[in-house]
């Protein structure tokens, strides 16, 4: 080709014009300036413009098999790729189930042809039928299910610039045709793709490339086998015929009759298959009559196009376009199809618009028998700084219901970085009425949702600092309590250690207008400034804290008798220390550091009339380890409870000596209260708390061996005739190759006694059970119980479960099949039941090898 030179490194087995002692010769033939070939022998120049190089005849020699280039081998390297020009190929995205784009090379008619060929006669170095397919797949583990370690491992050399090497056990070069013809475990390389052939005919003048008899090429993520190939390399042209391809980073599959590059961007296959499923299996299978593939555009273009299970086709289409890169296209999605009583058949077809690079619609038609047409959509858009979503639904008429209702939904998520510094985040939910969720929500999911919250946040952050703005309300469904709207709620925040002598700086700051349908409403502006004094060292800690706190309303509504105008000031002093201990030594056999760890923390806040303030925000928090260390046994700024008390804790850890993981912590805790707590909720009995002590707290959690570990905690009375006010226990086994067990008690005094019992059982690679079983104690009865069973081949799996759930305890439990059918890499039909088994067994994953 004038203009473009091309050098050929070749590795040549002259057995019978090499000494046996000595190594094969290397031959490295480069096209003259005059269009014919200097070949040079060993760096050593032989034949300038050779009119034959003949091609050696190999015989037994045992000792001297060892070629030039180690690498060149008969058997291809299986996980190496290769082929004359890399944009030759569109690499396919596994992602797009109609077809993957394999690699292969075509040509149309009008591009130049190769020199014709002159077969030589049959020789040893016949091609052994299936050879090509047996390459294609070494060194692809496809028993482990999926792509990832080990599954293809051989790297692959690069070359350098436009490069073409080629290595063989033999060489003909032909002079006056500027033909060279390789035989016998053929390797030609270019860039990082590979070609494997046992004969390759390479026409200088064309530049055009024959390979025949097992023929492999591989690119990293690709390998594509055939019977011949014919490849343009000037123009990234060509044809393959009888095409078998492997996507690694995929695991997938398929096969072809023949492929025909057009161009770079440009390619068409006739009959191509594309799956997941291992060699020899084709549970699930895409077939085409036509694939056409436009990198360029980034769409590709199916006829006669048909998904097949278990040999039996369940979705068709004449014509199917689809997306082969990142690039999104317009179009139908996978529909859903299910039945329910109160629903009956339920039918969606989503459809999918394209509308930008950074917004879509997906506008989804719902068909219920029992309920009429519901049309849904949802409008996303995603812009450098800034994104979010908006989804709406509307049901026009509910022909379960006798009033023909109106029926819908509307939600907008947003958020965003519109300057440096500054966040904003908005979340609005809105339904037609309260039981919206549990008749028109997901099958699996009876919505436990009282509460839908409407909210746009406006943040800066600062150095040391933080600002927020809010609105805030929400829609009550059901017999919930109406809750406080925030309309607005502004707050400052600050915290700036190391300041002068080592002080640290606090404040929180807060205004908000509360405002409800009834009931007392207004303002409050709280003020809290604190000082602290941290003090570190290896063996322990040391921080007193100073803080005062100023809290001001403007009530409406208020309670006759009260004023409007409240204010209250408190001030509050804390010390809070540590000591370490350590101590190294062994547990079962492991060597570990054993920490004491006893902590001292003073509270003192003196007593401050309260009883003409409202509770807008404030409850009192659970009791438990962390409340031991709290300033405040009441949440939110309403109430600032009364206290001269001392906390006495101990922790002790095991620690392995080597990572520092905890085999074991075990906790204990008490409070000491030097005076009555006076300050009280509105909604409590009023009474004041009297006791000289709180309940005792201990936790302990373990790791009892790589797979067990156990937790408990205990919150113990002893001022109570009943002593025991809460108590925990939970035990957990996970093998990590998906066998677990859970089990978990729990009881809250007054509240709540339950057991919850889960676990995850492999029968085998295939088959496995799942199942659950949450039981009241207090009221005799079961709230959720479900069992399953799960089947997975690799390229598919399907569950079924069979489902009881109350929504409480005096209600009638509702009843549940479910079934799910996922093809590997392609869709999944059906209830989405891994979800469902995430959310309900604690550790399940629905592929435990990740």
């Amino acid at each position: 080709m004038p203009g473009k030179r091309r050098i050929l490194s070749i590795a040549v087995s002259a057995l019978l014009l090499t000494p046996a002692a000595e190594a094969a010769p290397t031959w490295d033939c480069r096209a003259s300036a005059s269009g014919g070939w200097d070949c040079y022998k060993d760096g050593v120049l032989v034949a300038p413009e050779p009119a034959v190089a003949t091609q050696p005849t190999p015989q037994p020699a045992p000792e001297v098999a060892a070629q030039p280039e180690p690498e060149v081998a008969a058997q291809p390297e299986p996980e190496v790729a290769a082929q004359p020009e890399p944009e030759v190929a569109a690499q396919p995205e596994p992602e797009v189930a109609a077809q993957p784009e394999p690699e292969v090379a075509a040509r149309p008619a009008t591009e130049p042809k190769a020199t014709p060929r002159q077969d030589p006669a049959p020789t040893a170095q016949q091609a052994t039928p299936g050879a090509e397919l047996a390459a294609i797949d070494s060194g692809l583990n496809w028993a482990q299910c999926s792509p990832g370690e080990g599954f293809d491992t051989l790297p692959i050399t690069t070359l350098e610039g436009d490069q073409t090497q080629i290595s063989a056990d033999g060489a003909e070069f032909i002079r006056d045709q500027d033909l060279a013809i390789f035989s016998g475990a053929v390797e030609a390389r270019q860039g990082d793709q590979i070609l494997h052939a046992q004969r390759v005919e390479y026409n200088n003048v064309d530049d055009t490339l024959h390979a025949e008899q097992e023929v492999l090429f591989a690119q990293p993520g690709l390998r594509v086998g055939g019977a011949s190939a014919d490849l343009h390399l000037a123009t990234n042209s060509g044809t393959l015929q009888g095409v078998e391809y492997r996507l690694i980073d995929r695991a997938a599959r398929g096969a072809a009759d023949s492929a025909e590059i057009i161009d770079r961007d440009r390619s068409i296959y006739t009959n191509i298959s594309y799956t997941t499923c291992r060699p020899g299996n084709s549970d699930w299978l895409i077939e085409a009559a036509e694939l056409e593939l436009d990198r360029a555009s980034g769409v590709g273009t199916a006829r006669d196009a048909k998904v097949s299970f278990k040999g039996v086709p369940f979705a068709y289409t004449p014509y199917l376009t689809f997306p082969i890169d990142d690039r999104r296209k317009s179009g139908l999605l996978i529909p859903s199809i299910g039945y329910s009583d109160s629903n009956g058949a339920d039918i969606s077809l989503p459809y999918y618009f394209n509308l930008a690079p950074n917004y879509d619609l997906t506008l989804t038609p719902r068909i219920m028998s029992e309920r009429g047409l519901q049309l849904g959509g949802e409008f996303r858009y995603l812009l450098e700084q800034h994104s979010g979503e908006l989804r709406a639904e509307l049901l026009p008429s509910d022909s379960a219901s006798s009033a023909h209702d109106e029926r819908g939904s509307l939600s907008l998520r947003a958020n965003g970085d519109p300057a440096t510094r500054w966040h904003y985040d908005v979340n609005l939910n809105h339904v037609s009425d309260d039981d919206y969720f549990d008749d028109l929500g997901g099958s699996l999911a009876v919505s436990s949702t009282t509460t839908l919250e409407r909210r746009a946040d406006l943040a800066y952050h600062g150095d040391g600092w933080h600002a927020l703005g809010r609105v805030q309300n929400f829609q009550t469904l059901g017999t919930t309590a109406e809750s406080y709207d925030r309309l607005p709620q502004m707050l400052l925040y600050m915290n700036r250690p190391d300041q002068a002598l080592g002080l640290t700086y606090h404040l929180r700051g807060e205004y908000v207008s509360f405002d409800k349908s009834s009931g007392v409403t207004g303002e409050r502006l709280d003020l809290y400034p604190a000082l602290s004094l941290p003090l570190r060292r290896s063996w322990g800690f040391l921080t007193p804290k100073l803080g005062v706190r100023y809290t001001s309303y403007d009530l409406e509504d208020q309670t006759p008798g009260l004023e409007d105008d409240p204010t209250r000031t408190t001030a509050t002093l804390s010390v809070d220390s540590g000591l370490y201990f350590e101590r190294e030594t062994s547990w079962f056999g492991d060597a570990i550091t054993r920490t004491l760890e006893p902590r001292l923390y003073y509270l003192y806040t003196p007593h401050e009339d309260q009883s003409a303030l409202p509770d807008f925000d404030t409850a009192e928090h659970d009791f438990s380890f962390a409340s031991l260390f709290r300033e405040n046994r009441f949440s939110g700024a309403d109430k600032v409870g009364d206290a001269n008390q001392l906390t006495l804790a101990l922790t002790s850890r095991n620690l392995d000596r080597r990572t520092g993981e905890e085999f074991l912590r075990a906790s204990l805790g008490q409070i000491y209260y030097f005076s009555d707590r006076e300050v009280q909720l509105q909604s409590s009995s009023g009474s004041i708390d009297t006791d000289d002590s709180s309940a005792f707290v201990a936790e302990v959690a373990a790791r009892i061996s790589r797979n067990w570990r156990t937790g408990a905690g205990l919150q113990w009375n002893p001022h109570l005739d009943d002593e025991t006010e809460k108590a925990a226990f939970a035990v957990n086994y996970n093998n990590g190759k998906g066998r677990l067990f859970n089990f978990a008690y729990r009881f809250d005094d007054g509240d709540y006694e339950k057991t919850d019992i889960s676990a995850s059982l492999p029968l085998n690679h295939q088959w496995n059970l799942v199942g659950r079983w949450d039981y009241s104690l207090m009221h005799s009865a079961t709230m959720e119980a479900f069992a399953g069973v799960e089947y997975d081949s690799c390229c598919w799996s399907s569950r079924l479960v069979l489902r009881q759930h109350r929504v409480d305890a005096n209600a009638e439990p509702d009843i549940g099949i479910f079934l799910q059918l996922e093809l590997t890499g392609l869709t999944s039909l059906g209830d989405r039941i891994d979800q469902f088994l995430e959310d309900g067994i604690l550790g399940y994953t629905s592929d435990p090898y990740k």
